[in-house]
């Protein structure tokens, strides 16, 4: 009896020796995105923990995101810490801020050290290519690069497309090659068919593993202490064809702004000018006075406008119509009372025409003007409205 206690013994401890305490990684920013399901780590000596090509997001608010290691799936005993890549973790500490990228993670369980190092994995190269790209060379010419933060989303920014055909190819090979019918937006599939592209500037999105992409216009964002975010993110304007974008009702300080695209400084725009200017690449940034505005920017010229909302409503007098908007020669303007003037500015803010119509009804003619954007304010009476017309 004696023996075989001894022996029950042995087993346990045996037991205990081979498998000691579960550590994992769990978090949102870890590979299962989730507070609630662990990843487990390996180790051979219950103290070092190992887990190597592990695919991490990037933390944004220390308070929700980010990661922790913690012992046996449970919360009881868990580490965290401020610092990455490497650090000390205390128990019940913060959570680790990580940033995207694959990792080889290392975590001893005696001190709390850990480290996150990059993985040396091998690097997909993801580029477009075909006759959209090379309009001259089609399939015979050479593949657009995209770039990639992580091996897994690839995307491309300021390229001009000309209709045509395109695939999503690795290596600059035919190996891998995906395709899909649907455009702007679909799922390609390894040997599909080729993307019908339609031409103009777009910005573009490609996940290698799900095979999901998209071409969306570029966006144009504005940013500066004049601001509510100041330098920390773009307040992005809207646009319905890639050259005109707009936003409406802004609350701006006295402060400064710039307009920049898809997010990055690569490429903005600025100017001394306001409320209207032209910016230019790398240009100063823009002094702006407090109030509320209606912004217009043309991302092909530089040229902007911040209209005040509160006194430039886009029509202030109920009863006026403008038809056909756009238009290729002539505008008819029609009010119930009186039309006073008119006044025609360009995108610049300089008074390019002024009519007296002292009459209801008034054609507008535009055939000496470019094609582009302008904005006509009509007076009648104390009223007055400011609206913006196209030629095309």
């Amino acid at each position: 009896m004696k023996t075989t206690l001894q022996l029950l013994l042995a087993l346990l401890l045996c037991s205990q020796l081979n498998y000691g305490q579960v550590i994992s990684i769990i978090g949102s920013t870890s590979p299962s995105a989730s507070w609630g399901i662990d990843t487990d780590m390996t180790t051979t000596d219950n103290i070092t923990y190992t887990l190597n090509n592990v695919i991490l997001t990037t933390a944004t608010d220390p308070a929700t995101t980010g990661l922790k290691f913690r012992q046996d799936n449970d919360w009881a005993i868990n580490w965290g810490s401020a610092n990455f890549p490497m650090g000390t973790g205390t128990l019940n500490g913060a959570n680790i801020m990580t940033q995207a990228g694959t990792y080889d993670i290392t975590f001893n369980r005696s001190n709390g050290t850990y480290t996150f190092i990059q993985s040396a994995i091998p690097q997909h190269n993801i580029g477009i290519w075909g006759p959209a790209v090379d309009s001259q060379n089609g399939f015979g010419g050479a593949d657009i690069d995209m770039t990639t933060t992580d091996n897994i989303t690839y995307t491309l920014s300021g390229f001009n497309f000309s209709s045509g055909t395109a695939y999503f190819r690795e290596n600059d090979t035919t190996t891998n090659v995906w395709g899909s019918v649907a455009f702007p937006s679909g799922t390609a599939t390894l040997g599909g068919p080729s993307i019908q592209v339609t031409g103009g500037e777009w910005f573009v999105t490609f996940n290698r593993i799900t095979g999901a992409y998209s071409f969306v216009f570029s966006s144009v964002g504005i940013l500066g202490t004049a601001t509510s975010v100041e330098w920390a993110e773009d307040i992005d304007l809207t646009t319905t064809d890639g050259f005109e974008y707009t936003l409406n009702n802004l609350t701006l300080t006295d402060g400064v702004v710039k307009f920049r695209k898809d997010n990055s400084w690569d490429v903005n725009w600025g100017a001394t000018a306001f409320p209207q200017g032209t910016g230019i690449q790398n240009g100063p940034e823009i002094p702006v006075t407090a109030g509320t505005y209606d912004i217009i920017f043309q991302k092909s010229t530089g040229h902007y406008l911040f209209a005040d909302s509160l006194s430039t409503a886009e029509n202030a007098i109920p009863s006026l119509t403008i038809y056909p908007n756009p238009t290729s020669n002539v505008w008819n303007l029609s009010n119930t009372n009186v039309i006073d003037s008119v006044e025609v500015f360009d995108m610049t803010g300089k008074n390019i025409q002024r009519f007296l119509p002292n009459a209801t009804q008034f054609e507008l003619d535009g055939t000496a003007l470019s094609q582009g954007v302008y904005f006509v304010k009509i007076k009648s009476g104390s009223d007055f409205a400011v609206q913006k017309i196209i030629r095309n």
